[in-house]
């Protein structure tokens, strides 16, 4: 047989193969068209006057998550991230989880007054009736005070609507607020973040009564390290969702 003659022999054959699905490398899947899918923009405004937010983890789920209760004692991701800014195990705790959708971490902090850069999520169509977004971030200037939402509903929303949410502040109840300088991290202090030892006489999640401070003589903290400016009041961040696709 002529090498011309093998070589037509071989494609015949591989056109066989492919048209009876006895090659899986020429099988073709394809990607998910628009219309399966949602697009959300999502932008976080830092509502304090001296207190950064860290990189804040944003997630969409089903309804049945959270990644805290209220009134109930904080898991070991949420610890960290209140404590440290470190939101990496909070976004596994959500990916874990089976209500998980999609989630997404700002590149950097949120600064004080500022609103972050854009972050985009997907949804697929079939999840829009049960959509649920949940925003954490750490307040840097505390022990362990957190913001965000906490599986707010929006479900529902059509292209081109907005929703817009105000974060409490919320107390993890993982560490004391003793606002010593050594306990605090962030720019202005550059203290311990995270530390496994939980020593807060309430350990569970509760709204935060703001920091004390050293502002004033008759009614601050002696120790604290804080000033006025350190101070915030509920709510200490906004959210607002955008439906763009």
């Amino acid at each position: 047989m002529s090498k011309s003659i093998k070589v037509g022999a071989a494609l015949l054959a591989s056109a066989v193969l492919t048209a009876c699905g006895g090659s899986s490398s020429s099988t073709v899947i394809d990607p998910p068209t628009s219309a399966e899918n949602a697009q959300f923009d999502i932008r976080v405004t830092n509502l304090t006057n001296a207190q950064p937010l860290s990189p804040v983890a944003i997630m969409m789920h089903r309804s049945g998550f959270h990644s805290f209760v209220d009134g109930e004692a904080a898991s070991l991701a949420l610890e960290t991230l209140a404590e440290g800014g470190n939101n990496a195990d909070v976004l596994g705790e959500a990916e874990a989880a089976v209500q998980y959708i999609s989630s997404v971490s700002t590149d950097g902090p949120v600064g004080p007054r500022a609103i972050s850069p854009v972050a985009t999520l997907t949804a697929p169509v079939a999840d829009l009736a049960d959509l649920r977004l949940s925003v954490i971030s750490m307040l840097v200037h505390t022990n362990d005070a957190f913001t965000g939402t906490n599986a707010v509903d929006i479900s529902n929303m059509a292209v081109g609507a907005s929703m817009t949410f105000t974060g409490p502040t919320w107390d993890s109840g993982t560490e004391a607020n003793s606002e010593t300088a050594a306990s605090i991290p962030g720019p202005d202090f550059s203290g311990e973040g995270f530390n496994a030892a939980r020593d807060d006489i309430i350990d569970r999640v509760r709204f935060h009564q703001s920091v004390v401070t050293n502002a004033s003589e008759e009614f601050g903290l002696a120790t604290s390290s804080l000033e006025e400016r350190h101070r915030f009041l509920n709510p200490s961040s906004r959210i607002v969702v955008t439906r763009v696709q």
